[in-house]
Order: C-alpha cells, then sequence, then structure tokens
C-alpha cells in the first residue's frame, strides 16, 4: 500500500493549536471533536449518522453543538452572531460528516501511525510538556487515555492534510495565467503619487472675506520672507492641524480636496502656495515631500498573484472534492436528526452558490493574512476630500474561499 507522506508545515503548527492551560485545552479536545475510541463506543447510546463503518452519536453532536455555540457567542454579537448561529446550526451536521470522510479516506492515503507520533509531539511542545509521563499524568486526571487524544488530534489535524494532499497540491498556476491576473488587476500593484505638507488654514464667511483674503496673502508674504513656517502654523492656523504643526501626509490626490490636490502636487520641496480657496477656507501649505507613481513589475508580485489564482481556483475543486467522497459513501442520517442536516455537499442552496459553508472541513486558511496597513494623520475636513454620495443598493462583496498560500 503506497502512502502520501505526512508534512509538519502543510497544517500550522500540525494542530493549529495555541497554548492556553493544558487542563482547559484537553477538556476542550474531548468536547469539540466527536470520538470513536473503544471507551465510547462500548456505549450504547442514541445515534445520529451512520458514515460508512463509524457512527456520530447523540452525545458527540451535543457535545460538539456546545462547543461550537458557545464560540460563537464568545466572538460575535448583533445581527452578525444571529447569522453565524444561523450558519452553524445548519452546517453543522454536514462538516462532522465530511471530517468522518476525511479521517476514514486518510487510512489509505496517510501514515497515520506517523501522523500520530508528530501531532502528540507539537502537541506536548506547544504545551511546554517536558515527558511522555508528564502527558499520561495530565491525561488521566482529565480521564483521557493517550488513544483518546492521539484521535482527537487527529480529527483536528487529518482534513486539512488531506484537502492540502488531495485538493491544494493538485492546484498550478501557469504563467499565462500569472500575467492575465496581473494585466486584469493593474490598478492592485500602483502605488499612486503622494505628498506631505505643512498647512495654515483660515476660515471666513461671505461677511469678512475681503479681511481673510489680506489676511492670507500675509501670511504667505512672511512665510516666503524667511519666518519660520511652524511659527507661522501656531501664530495663524484655525485648523485642528495646528496641534501637530500642520503636518499632513503623505497624502494621495483622493485623499485631498481638489483645489488643494492640484496646487500641492505642482510644488516643489520647500515651496510655499499662495493661498488655495476650497469655498470655506484658505489654505496655505508648504511642500515638505513628493513621491512619485509606482507601478510594482508582473516578477515582484508573481507569489501574490500565484496565491490568489490558487485562491480563485480552490474552492470549486474543494466542492467538487467533498462532493464526490459524500457519493462514493454510505452515508445514514437519523429522521429524527435531518431536520440538522439543512445543508449538504450533495445540496444546492440557491444563494450559497459564491461561498463555502461555515467551518467547512479542510478549507481553513493555512496562512494569516497580510496585517492591514497603519493609517496615516488623520485629514482634517476642511483639507479632506469631499465624501462621496452614498450609492444605494450596491452589492457586498461575497467572501473569498479559503486562500493558501
Amino acid at each position: 500500500m503506497s502512502t502520501a507522506p505526512f508534512s509538519r508545515s502543510t497544517t500550522p503548527a500540525s494542530t493549529g493549536i495555541r497554548r492556553p492551560a493544558v487542563r482547559a485545552l484537553l477538556l476542550a479536545l474531548a468536547a469539540s471533536l466527536p470520538s470513536v475510541s473503544p471507551g465510547r463506543a462500548a456505549i450504547v447510546e442514541e445515534i445520529v449518522a451512520k458514515v460508512n463503518n463509524r457512527i456520530i452519536s447523540k452525545s458527540e453532536f451535543e457535545e460538539r453543538s456546545s462547543y461550537i455555540l458557545k464560540q460563537i457567542y464568545q466572538q460575535y454579537s448583533g445581527s452578525e452572531l444571529d447569522e453565524r448561529l444561523k450558519d452553524a446550526r445548519e452546517t453543522m451536521l454536514a462538516n462532522m460528516i465530511t471530517e468522518l470522510l476525511l479521517v476514514d479516506r486518510s487510512q489509505t492515503l496517510l501514515d497515520l501511525d506517523k501522523v500520530r507520533k508528530n501531532l502528540v509531539d507539537d502537541f506536548k511542545k506547544q504545551q511546554n510538556i517536558a515527558s511522555d509521563e508528564d502527558l499520561e499524568r495530565q491525561l488521566k486526571e482529565q480521564k483521557m487515555s493517550r488513544k483518546d487524544l492521539e484521535e482527537q488530534l487527529l480529527r483536528l489535524a487529518v482534513p486539512q492534510e488531506m484537502i492540502n494532499y488531495e485538493v491544494r497540491r493538485k492546484i498550478s498556476v501557469s504563467d499565462a495565467e500569472i500575467k492575465q491576473y496581473y494585466d486584469q488587476h493593474a490598478k492592485d500593484w500602483e502605488t499612486p503619487p503622494t505628498v506631505t505638507f505643512n498647512e495654515i488654514v483660515l476660515f471666513y464667511e461671505d461677511a469678512n472675506r475681503p479681511e481673510v483674503d489680506s489676511r492670507a496673502a500675509g501670511v504667505v508674504r512672511e512665510a516666503r520672507g524667511g519666518t519660520e513656517f511652524a511659527d507661522l502654523v501656531q501664530r495663524y492656523s484655525e485648523s485642528p492641524s495646528k496641534e501637530n504643526g500642520g503636518f499632513l501626509g503623505p497624502l494621495g490626490a483622493g485623499d485631498l480636496h481638489p483645489a488643494i490636490a492640484g496646487k500641492a502636487f505642482a510644488l516643489a520641496a520647500g515651496d510655499i502656495s499662495d493661498p488655495i480657496d476650497t469655498g470655506r477656507s484658505l489654505h496655505i501649505i508648504r511642500l515638505v515631500a513628493k513621491t512619485d507613481r509606482v507601478v510594482k513589475t508582473n516578477d515582484e508580485v508573481k507569489d501574490a498573484i500565484t496565491k490568489a489564482v490558487r485562491d480563485q481556483k480552490f474552492r470549486p475543486r474543494y466542492e467538487h472534492y467533498i462532493r464526490k467522497i459524500w457519493k462514493e459513501s454510505q452515508i445514514e442520517v437519523q429522521p429524527k436528526y435531518e431536520q440538522y442536516l439543512v445543508w449538504s455537499p450533495l445540496m444546492v442552496v440557491k444563494g450559497a452558490e459564491d461561498k463555502l459553508p461555515a467551518g467547512a472541513p479542510g478549507a481553513a486558511p493555512e496562512s494569516a493574512p497580510p496585517p492591514a496597513a497603519e493609517p496615516g494623520a488623520a485629514v482634517p475636513p476642511e483639507t479632506a476630500a469631499p465624501p462621496a454620495p452614498d450609492k444605494p443598493g450596491a452589492p457586498v462583496p461575497a467572501p473569498s474561499p479559503a486562500p493558501t498560500p
């Protein structure tokens, strides 16, 4: 029998478990995943579903439900909480069945003895458990055996490993696809030009406009005559930006009032502008720095494009694979529990074609998304671009399929 190697690199930290208190984690493991250990199999209890030669018992289903709902209540609120609860209730039983199918299939594709050993070794390392004796002692305190732990860790890691092996590793991206994606998303690789400047802002009304015009002209004369611009900001500016010396930027043209953008990008570093009228205030700016438009080359963004194209290809391949193993398997849900099988890979739910089900086994992201760019200094409303009018009825983008590196 040929077996696929088990690589620790394909699933984050193999088990994907962070390091809470060991006792709490062992309890969570026991509750979060259905078990088929001999001890449990010996207990006669109500069956929710039969999946090939395995079962999902009533206690397992209830434990999983309790665990997942508790997590959702801790993480969400309001309308998002309602949506997450609905998704969880509709997909949980199908996800449990899919997990069993993936674990079942892994027996012919993965070296499970090696998998178990690697998972337990990683678990000990993550939880700072020094020896097998320490592990046995802590398991005993929680009334768990080493076999129980191995099975739970296996259920946690194997679905992701199976999807990596059966789906992700078979996705290829050609140079032609990379070029096409690059051309179609040209704006994504562009960094627009920016300006950084200090400003002095004088507000006016119709009644005092001549006086404010005269004051602004005087400020420009002083600035061009050699008076420190920072001193002039403190003496004359009426904008909140006065608190940080009138400093703003770097900002793109879209961040600024069009009148200010037009003048700012025409200045050279150190230049002082004439008064700029925005319709309710006059701005005198001193340009500190200016950057040019930069467009990243295909080679510079090749890795990001490859990942994006793989993401696009992943979802339909994942769904096809899961649907295939469902069709090839013997699955029987007891009539009493059919109400919980609202969704399954064999069903087409109208309106859900654009996203994977909540908690889809094996479809979790393999790497964290990049951190968001840090925001720059806040732009005062009198300097910022006017807000765009609202567009009622704009579609909300559907969530993307789970990314792969």
